[in-house]
C-alpha cells in the first residue's frame, strides 16, 4: 500500500507492507492547490517505483473535515468547500484513493498495537483531535465520529471556528495552553515565563509546565484548569462508547508531565463508576499517520472487491 500524510506544512509519502514503513519521503507543501495535487502523485509515483509488488491503493490522511470521501473543508491546504480529492487526484495518480481525516489516520496507526475491542484515541498537538476504532478498523460514522476536540464542555464557554461555544480543544490544546504561558509571560505573573520570553524563546505548553514545577501557581492554576476540561471530556468518550480503552496520544499527555498526572488525578476523581475503561499513553510517532492510511486503504481496497 502506499500512504499520504497531507498536512498543512508538509507532505510526507510512505510505502507500507506488512504494516512496516519500507519507504518514505517528505516536501514542503506548495502553495497552490493544483502544485499540491500533482506534489502528492509524483511523490507517491516515485517511492513505490520499482517495488517487488506495485501498491493497490493508497491512503491519504488530510488536514480536514471529510465525509464518505469528500472533503467539506481544510483550510490550510486550500479546500473551502465539497471537493472529491480522490477524482481531482485520478488524473495524476491512477491508483484507488481513500481519504481520511489525518487525526484518524493517526489513531489507527496507534491503536494496531491494540487490535481488539473498542478503542478510543484522543490526540493532542496544537488541537485536539481523534477517533474511535473497532477491532482494528476506523468507526467513522459519516465521516467526522471522534472529533473529540469539538465536545461541548462549556455552553458558554469561548467561540470555536467550528461556529460552536466551549469546545474541549478551547479549553485544553497545545495552543490554548502556549497562549497561556504567553499571557503569563507578558503581564509578567510568571518570572520564569517572562525571562524566556525576553530571551526570544518561543514559549508552548512545555513551558508552562516548567512554570507550574517551578512553584508557579498561575500556571499550576491553568493547567489544573485544563486538565479538569480533558477529565470531562474523556467522561463523554465512556458514556458514548464505552470503550475498553482511552488511549491519550502527545507529548504533552504522557504520565509522567505535570498535566498528564493533573489529567491522571482528575479522572480517577471523576470517572463514573461503573467505567471499565484503561487508559494508555502513546508517544509521538511521525509514521503513525502513515501506517494508518495504509491500514484503512487496504481494508477499504479490500471490502470493494467482488466477494468480499
Amino acid at each position: 500500500m502506499a500512504a499520504v500524510d497531507w498536512g498543512g506544512t508538509w507532505i510526507r509519502v510512505a510505502a507500507v507492507s506488512g504494516g512496516t514503513v519500507v519507504r518514505k519521503d517528505r516536501r514542503a507543501k506548495p502553495q497552490s492547490l493544483a502544485e499540491q495535487y500533482t506534489t502528492v502523485a509524483d511523490m507517491v509515483l516515485r517511492i513505490t517505483a520499482n517495488l517487488a509488488q506495485p501498491p493497490m491503493a493508497v491512503g491519504v490522511g488530510l488536514a480536514g473535515v471529510i465525509q464518505e470521501g469528500v472533503v467539506g473543508t481544510a483550510l490550510n491546504l486550500g479546500f473551502t468547500d465539497g471537493t472529491d480529492v480522490a477524482a481531482a487526484l485520478r488524473p495524476h495518480l491512477p491508483l484507488p484513493t481513500y481519504l481520511l481525516n489525518d487525526a484518524q489516520a493517526t489513531a489507527l496507526g496507534v491503536a494496531a498495537r491494540w487490535p481488539h475491542g473498542t478503542t478510543a484515541v484522543l490526540t493532542m498537538g496544537t488541537g485536539i483531535g481523534g477517533a474511535v476504532v473497532k477491532d482494528g478498523s476506523l468507526d467513522p460514522g459519516l465521516g467526522g465520529a471522534g472529533d473529540f476536540g469539538h465536545v461541548v464542555i462549556d455552553v458558554d464557554g469561548p467561540r470555536c471556528p467550528c461556529g460552536g461555544t466551549g469546545c474541549l480543544e478551547q479549553l485544553v490544546s497545545g495552543r490554548i495552553l502556549a497562549e497561556a504561558a504567553n499571557a503569563l509571560a507578558q503581564t509578567g505573573s510568571s518570572p520564569l515565563l517572562a525571562a524566556r520570553a525576553r530571551s526570544g524563546r518561543v514559549l508552548h505548553a512545555g513551558d508552562l509546565q516548567d512554570a507550574a514545577r517551578d512553584g508557579d501557581s498561575r500556571a499550576a492554576e491553568i493547567l489544573n484548569r485544563s486538565a479538569v476540561a480533558l477529565s470531562a471530556g474523556m467522561r463523554t468518550i465512556v458514556a458514548t462508547h464505552d470503550p475498553r480503552r482511552i488511549i491519550l496520544a502527545g507529548a504533552t499527555l504522557a504520565p509522567d508531565t505535570w498535566f498528564g498526572r493533573a489529567a491522571r488525578t482528575h479522572w480517577d476523581q471523576t470517572r463514573p463508576h461503573w467505567a471499565r475503561t484503561e487508559l494508555h499513553h502513546v508517544a509521538d510517532d511521525e509514521d503513525a499517520a502513515l501506517l494508518g492510511a495504509a491500514s484503512y486503504a487496504r481494508n477499504k481496497f479490500t471490502s470493494a472487491q467482488p466477494g468480499s
